[in-house]
C-alpha cells in the first residue's frame, strides 16, 4: 500500500500508473489519487446532510480532503489545517475535541466497462478501529479491529453506468486505548517515546480497492515448507475455495511455482454456498518435493531467497480467480531448552541482533518506499531481527521488506502487561486469527508473542496459543521478557564495561545472564542539523521544557537523559552549546550501542543468543531509543 502523505506529487503520478496496471489484473485501487478523491468530516457536523451525502449531486462544503490510506488527524495536517506536529510542542497544543470523535469518509467511483468477471468486490485492508460501510446509501457491513479485512460482494449494489457513492463511518477507539480498545495502535494514546495523537490514529489506514472474480473465490492460501535436508524440501499448499452461488460448481485448481517452473493441477467441486479446504502436497504431487531448494536465510547467514506461487481456479475455459503468493523455503526452530531461547534457521544457530519498532511512524505516515529504506538500513547495520512491538506495524510492505532483506520478525499481538483485557475479547480473537492468516506466508516471521512484559490474561493466552498452532504452527511465546528470555532493560546508558558483566545488565522480568534480551537501550541524541529541524531557535540551549516534549527529560525517564548528559560531561568535557553537545553525543551514542552488542558477542553461546535493542526505529523526532533519527541520519 502507498501513503500519499510522504511524497504527494511523486506518488500521485505513480497512482495514475498503478490504477491502469491494477485494472488489467482485475484490481482497481480506491486509494486517494487524482482520480479518487476522498473527503472526511465529523459525524456530528454533517447534520441534515446525513441523507443528502449519499446522492451523486452532493457538494461536500464542510469536508476536508482525506488521505487514504491515512488517519483523520493526518489528513487535517496534510490539508494545512494544523501546524506541523513534528515541530516544537505543536502536537501538544492541538484542540483534541476536534478529532476525538467519529468521522465520515466519502468518495465517488465508477466501475470501468471492462472491469467484470461476474462478481464485484469492495475490499478494505484495514480501518482503525471500527467502521460502518455504506454504498449508494445502503448499509453493507462493518469492520471491527485494525487488521480485520472488509470484503463485500457489491455485484448487485454497484452501478456499472453511473457514479457510485461510498461512505464509511469510522469510530474513535475507546479509552483506555491499551488494552481496552485492542486491537488498535496502543501507543497512539502516548508513551514515553511518542506523544498522544489527536484522534488516536483513527481512520482508513490501509488500502481500499475493487476486485472481480468468477463464481469460485480463492481465500487465504497457505504455503508451507519442510526442509528435510540441505538438498530436499517439500512444499504443501492449502487454500479455501468459496462457492458464491447456490449451485455446485466444478473446475480446475492449478498453480505454478517459480523459480523452477513447477506446475500442478487438481479437479475440484465445491457445493452450493460452501467453502472447501483443498490441500496439495508431495503425497499426490511428487513435483512438490524440490531438489536443491534455494533456502531463505537471515541477513548475514546467506541469501534471503524467495519463491512465488501463482494459483488460479478455472471453470471450463474461464478463469474464476487468481492469486500470487510470495514465500520462502526454510527450516525454523525456536529452542527454549536450558531456559534460554535460541533461534535456528536451516539447522544453524542464529545470533539474533536487531531492534524494536514501537510504531512505524507516530501518525502512520509511511509509504512502501519508506519501509524499504528503513528495513534496508537494518540490513546495512548487520541486524537480522525486528520486534514488531505490540503488533503496531500492520502494513504488508513491512513484512515484504523483511522477507527481501533477510530480517527476521518477532511479531507481537496487541497486549500490554498493565492493560487488562480488551473490551471485546471476541473481536480481539477474530483479529488475531486474521493477522495470522494474512501474514503466515512470510518466511521472515520467526515467532508470535502474546503480550508485552506480561502474560495475556485468561482466556486470551490459551486462545492465542491455539490460534498459532491451528493456523500457522510457528513458536508461540506468552511473555516478551520471561520464560527463557533474559528480561527487559535497562534503557539507560551504562558504563561500557557493564555490558560485559553478568551482574550489571540487569534482568528485570527474566532469567539471569545475557541470554535472549528482548529490550535494552539508551537515550540517543540527534545531530545538530536534525535537532534544529524540530526545536525552535530560542529553545536550543540549555536543556529546557521543549526538549522534554521530544522525550529528553522526565517524559522519558527510563532513558536516563540526566545520566546521559553526565556521561557526556565526564567523558568529553562540559559542552559549550548545543552544537558541541550534539557533536559529543554522537561519540556517546556509538560508544554505548557498540558496547551492548560487543557484550553479547563476547558471551556468544555462553548463554548469549540474541539482543534486540530498545529501539532501532524512531516514530517521532526525539532524542531517545533509536539507531537513526526521524530524518534518517
Amino acid at each position: 500500500m502507498t501513503r500519499l502523505l510522504s511524497l504527494p506529487f511523486v506518488l500521485a503520478a505513480f497512482m495514475l500508473l498503478s490504477i491502469s496496471l491494477l485494472a488489467q489484473q482485475n484490481i482497481l485501487s480506491l486509494n486517494s489519487s487524482p482520480s479518487v478523491r476522498w473527503m472526511l468530516a465529523p459525524q456530528e457536523d454533517i447534520g441534515n446532510d446525513s441523507v443528502a451525502m449519499f446522492s451523486g449531486g452532493y457538494t461536500p462544503v464542510k469536508w476536508t480532503y482525506a488521505a487514504v490510506p491515512g488517519t483523520v488527524f493526518g489528513s487535517f495536517v496534510a490539508a494545512g489545517k494544523e501546524n506541523d506536529p513534528n515541530y516544537a510542542d505543536n502536537i501538544y497544543r492541538v484542540d483534541r475535541s476536534k478529532y476525538d470523535r467519529d468521522f465520515w469518509y466519502r468518495t465517488e467511483f465508477t466501475v470501468p466497462n471492462d472491469f467484470s468477471r461476474g462478481r464485484l468486490w469492495l475490499n478494505f485492508s484495514g480501518v482503525n478501529r471500527d467502521a460502518d460501510v455504506f454504498l449508494n446509501g445502503r448499509f453493507i457491513g462493518t469492520i471491527r479491529g485494525i487488521v480485520q479485512r472488509g470484503r463485500f460482494d457489491i455485484t448487485r449494489l454497484a452501478s456499472g453506468t453511473s457514479v457510485n457513492i461510498l461512505a464509511v463511518l469510522v469510530h474513535l477507539p475507546q479509552q483506555p486505548i491499551s488494552n481496552g480498545a485492542s486491537p488498535t495502535y496502543g501507543s497512539s494514546g502516548g508513551w514515553d517515546w511518542m506523544p498522544s495523537v489527536p484522534g488516536l490514529n483513527m481512520g482508513i489506514q490501509d488500502d481500499v480497492f475493487l476486485s472481480t472474480t468468477g463464481n469460485i473465490v480463492i481465500q487465504d492460501p497457505w504455503i508451507r515448507s519442510d526442509v528435510s535436508s540441505a538438498s530436499t524440501a517439500q512444499i504443501a499448499i492449502r487454500t479455501e475455495l468459496k462457492n458464491t452461488t447456490s449451485v455446485e460448481r466444478s473446475g480446475i485448481l492449478s498453480g505454478t511455482i517459480q523459480p523452477g517452473s513447477i506446475s500442478f493441477s487438481l479437479p475440484v467441486s465445491v457445493g452450493p454456498n460452501d467453502t472447501k479446504i483443498v490441500t496439495i502436497d508431495n503425497d499426490g504431487f511428487p513435483e512438490l518435493s524440490i531438489k536443491e531448494p534455494k533456502l531463505w536465510w537471515p541477513n548475514g547467514y546467506g541469501s534471503p531467497n524467495l519463491y512465488s506461487c501463482s494459483l488460479k481456479f478455472t471453470e471450463g475455459t474461464t478463469e474464476s480467480d487468481r492469486q500470487t503468493i510470495s514465500f520462502g523455503i526454510r527450516k525454523l526452530e525456536v529452542d527454549t531448552s536450558g531456559n534460554v531461547m535460541t533461534i535456528r534457521v536451516n539447522g544453524r544457530k542464529i545470533f539474533a541482533k536487531g531492534g524494536n519498532w514501537g510504531m512505524p511512524e507516530y501518525m502512520l505516515r509511511v509509504s512502501d518506499a519508506d519501509y524499504d529504506l528503513r528495513v534496508k538500513l537494518h540490513k546495512d547495520m548487520n541486524f537480522n531481527i525486528i520486534r514488531n512491538w505490540m503488533g503496531s506495524t500492520t502494513d504488508d510492505a513491512f513484512y515484504e521488506a523483511c522477507d527481501r532483506y533477510g530480517i527476521m520478525v518477532w511479531d507481537d499481538f496487541w497486549l500490554n502487561s498493565s492493560g487488562g483485557l480488551p473490551r471485546d475479547i471476541n473481536v480481539f480473537n477474530a483479529n488475531a486469527v486474521e493477522k495470522i492468516k494474512r501474514t503466515r506466508n512470510h518466511p521472515s516471521i520467526i515467532l508470535w508473542c502474546g503480550a508485552n512484559e506480561g502474560e495475556p490474561l485468561p482466556p486470551l493466552d490459551d486462545w492465542l496459543r491455539a490460534n498459532v498452532k491451528t493456523f500457522d504452527g510457528r513458536h508461540y511465546h506468552s511473555n516478551s521478557h520471561s520464560n527463557s528470555l533474559s528480561g527487559s532493560g535497562p534503557w539507560t546508558p551504562l558504563e561500557p564495561s557493564d555490558y560485559f558483566s553478568k551482574a550489571a545488565p540487569g534482568n528485570w522480568g527474566g532469567t539471569s545472564g545475557w541470554g535472549m534480551r528482548s529490550e535494552m537501550g539508551t537515550a540517543v541524541f540527534v545531530n545538530t542539523e536534525s535537532f534544529r529541524k524540530f526545536i525552535p531557535a530560542d529553545k536550543l540551549w540549555p536543556q529546557n521544557e521543549m526538549w522534554d516534549k521530544h522525550f529528553f527529560g522526565n517524559s522519558a525517564m527510563y532513558a536516563g537523559p540526566e545520566r546521559y548528559s553526565s556521561f557526556i560531561n565526564s567523558r568529553y568535557g562540559i559542552p559549550s552549546g548545543i552544537d558541541d553537545f550534539c557533536r559529543k553525543s554522537q561519540l556517546l551514542n556509538i560508544e554505548t550501542n557498540k558496547a551492548m552488542f560487543e557484550g553479547w558477542s563476547d558471551n556468544l553461546w555462553n548463554d548469549a543468543t540474541g539482543i534486540i535493542i530498545w529501539m532501532s526505529q524512531p516514530a517521532y523526532p526525539s532524542m531517545v531509543w533509536q539507531t537513526y533519527d526521524y530524518y534518517y541520519d
